[in-house]
């Protein structure tokens, strides 16, 4: 009888001290001044106030609290040439029910002269109201940057008779003369290049892919074309498009360069492999070559030497060119059936295994762990966890790997570590075997294994089972409690404003809680409605329910976790991760069988149909193309995520 008292007793005093504390927050969240709806709002954001006459400027025009404009005038953008644009983009987010929306107009500008050049204010009607946008003041330096601003516009070339001059041919190509072919000059001054370090390798040896852009004129360029690597695992080892231009050579010829991407590729599978292109639009700038003038002074005559018949003036004329690369194919060979280890399990290249204990004195019914290090250079993101001979008498679970990889390097560098946990039960002396790693070398097309210590340990002691023990108390302290409680009743509970002031709060609280579920309810209302009306497009975010899988993690978590943060690299990388880590669960595939050819056989086995199969190949395809997408809405990203969510639940339910 004394436990059961006491534990009502310390159940009253838990349910009064979270009766207390939740009438505390609800009174200061009562407090608390709601925020007002926001207001339209209609600002002009430049990307840089100050620049030399060689960059490209941009300006977003942003019409916040609203999903829909009824009217946009640009202002005259007097002094600027309008490279791109108008570029329109929506924007929708929700945070605790509340949405907010936004509409932006996106111009890419070029300065025409040097000074400072007023941007006129922008209109736009919303709701039949027009209202208007700030005006810029942007500062364009007299001199060449030698480097744009937005890293995609080249450098403006020295002209003859000036300072810096040093190759009169490179001005002749930004100049055009009369009867040029623009488009020839183009093609011949312009070019997009892909290297490859080798054509040859074997399944699983990296090869470096760089497609490079090199460029002598005057040019915005943009891929509108990215390609896809089907049979390989990617590596990226730059920033996708950087656009960053530095001097450089291409067959004994001066250009600028910069290299649009580069990136490891390690072979899936065996046979001939197509690169695909990239494909590069481009806008030219050239300056026009007209009739010399009947009297010249004497920085004139410096053009009529250079130019004989004709000379500079100062009109200019641009022109656009879509380019590509060639395709190219890459020769995989099947790695050799001559001294395979029967242990190799994928891994190519030249590593080298360590493995310990994270604490050598382990207790029986206490958890141990065994950390295996796998270091060297290859493919280390695709190595699997090595085998581990386990004594009988140890019992073992699942283990976990974390990577730590330098993909600046050729091939990739650095570590992967598995930590086994595992559990004793009986005292005693134990030996965990030698673990091993074989590997293919591809240097001395040889197969090679390295091999970590035995390791030696004791188990001296057995650790105590923990019990759930239930202590009696006096029955002193059960009357003080009482006694305190009472006491509290007396002092509070029993004045006659406690229970008004308790019954106020409680309808309070009830009226929030409402009021939050009310504007929830409408906030997802709303989000159907878009959906619906705009037939799925960026305006309108889904919402996820979470992948389910019979697998004690969830193949999509990370990629979740890179969408909270808004980390759209982040985001693609662990979607298309996850995904291949799924199927590889599912099917119990190695690292030689991941390829789209295996699972489309292993879903054709589970009989999904060919629209199925379709589908997930777009959805790897999207990932792979988002990856290099120069924008990205959280529309997109949540619909992409709720789609690989589909895709996990037919195939672990197998919905055909």
């Amino acid at each position: 009888m004394k436990i059961v008292s006491h534990q009502m007793k310390m159940i009253l005093k838990k349910r009064l001290h979270q009766t207390l504390l939740i009438s505390l927050l609800i009174t200061v969240a009562c407090l608390v001044t709601q925020k007002s709806f926001a207001q339209v709002k209609f600002s002009a954001v430049p990307s840089f106030t100050e620049l030399s006459r060689d960059q490209a400027l941009q300006i977003e025009f942003i019409v916040e609290g609203i999903d829909k404009i009824d009217e946009f005038i640009p202002p005259s953008f007097n002094g600027f040439t309008v490279i791109q644009g108008p570029v329109y983009g929506n924007y929708f987010s929700i945070n605790n029910g509340d949405v907010s929306r936004s509409v932006t107009v996106t111009y890419l500008l070029m300065p025409k002269k040097a000074g400072i050049l007023i941007i006129d204010a922008a209109q736009t009607k919303v709701k039949g109201k027009r209202i208007k946008s700030n005006t810029l003041s942007i500062n364009i330096l007299d001199r060449v940057s030698g480097n744009s601003s937005q890293g995609n516009v080249m450098p403006l070339p020295s002209l003859p008779g000036r300072k810096g001059n040093t190759n009169d041919a490179d001005i002749k190509d930004y100049v055009l003369k009369k009867e040029e072919d623009p488009i020839a000059k183009i093609q011949k001054n312009l070019i997009v290049r892909l290297e490859v370090s080798k054509h040859t390798c074997y399944e699983g040896e990296p090869i470096i892919a760089t497609y490079k852009l090199y460029t002598r004129l005057k040019s915005v360029s943009r891929v509108i074309k990215r390609p896809s690597f089907n049979g390989f695992s990617v590596v990226e080892m730059t920033t996708p498009e950087s656009m960053d231009f530095q001097p450089d050579q291409l067959d004994g010829k001066q250009f600028y360069s910069t290299t649009l991407r580069k990136i490891q590729l390690f072979p899936l599978q065996s046979g001939e492999l197509t690169l695909e292109p990239i494909e590069i639009a481009s806008q030219v700038r050239f300056l026009k070559a007209g009739d010399k003038p009947k009297k010249n002074n004497g920085f004139d005559d410096v053009f009529n030497d250079f130019f004989g018949d004709e000379m500079l003036n100062e009109e200019t004329e641009e022109h656009n060119l879509t380019q590509q690369t060639k395709p190219l194919t890459i020769t995989v060979k099947p790695l050799p059936e001559n001294g395979k280890p029967a242990s190799f399990n994928g891994a190519v290249g030249k590593f080298s295994i360590q493995a310990a204990l994270n604490n050598q004195q382990i207790a029986a019914n206490e958890t141990g762990t065994l950390k295996v290090i796998v270091e060297g250079k290859g493919n280390l993101p695709m190595i699997n966890a090595p085998v581990v001979n386990w004594p009988k008498e140890i019992e073992t679970f699942e283990p976990t790997a974390r990577d730590d990889i330098d993909n600046t390097t050729a091939p990739v560098s650095g570590s992967k570590t598995f930590e086994y946990p595992f559990s004793v039960n009986d005292k005693g002396n134990y030996i965990i075997p030698s673990v091993s790693l074989s590997y293919f070398n591809p240097e001395t097309e040889t197969y090679e294994t390295a091999n970590a210590p035995i390791i030696n340990f004791a188990v001296n002691k057995i650790a105590p089972k923990q019990e759930l023990v239930i202590k009696d108390y006096p029955e002193e302290e059960q009357e003080n409690f009482s006694e305190r409680l009472y006491r509290f009743y007396e002092k509070t509970l029993n004045k006659e404003w406690w229970w008004p002031a308790m019954l106020l709060v409680l309808l309070l609280w009830c009226s929030y809680q409402w009021r939050q579920k009310v504007k929830i309810s409408a906030a997802k209302k709303e989000l159907r409605r878009i959906l619906e009306e705009e037939n799925k497009t960026e305006t309108a975010i889904p919402l996820t329910e979470g992948a389910i899988s019979t697998f004690n993690n969830d193949p999509l978590d990370k990629a979740r976790q890179e969408l909270k943060k808004e980390n759209p690299t982040g985001f693609y990388n662990e979607l298309h991760t996850g995904l291949w880590t799924y199927l590889q669960q599912k099917y119990q595939l190695g690292p030689m069988d991941m390829n789209k050819k295996i699972i489309i056989s292993k879903l054709k086995a589970d009989l999904f149909d060919e629209n199925f199969i379709a589908s997930f190949q777009q959805l790897l395809d999207a990932c792979e193309i988002a990856l290099y997408s120069p924008v990205h809405t959280p529309a997109e990203m949540y619909q992409l995520l709720q789609e690989a969510e589909t895709f996990i639940k037919k195939v672990e339910y197998k919905i055909v």
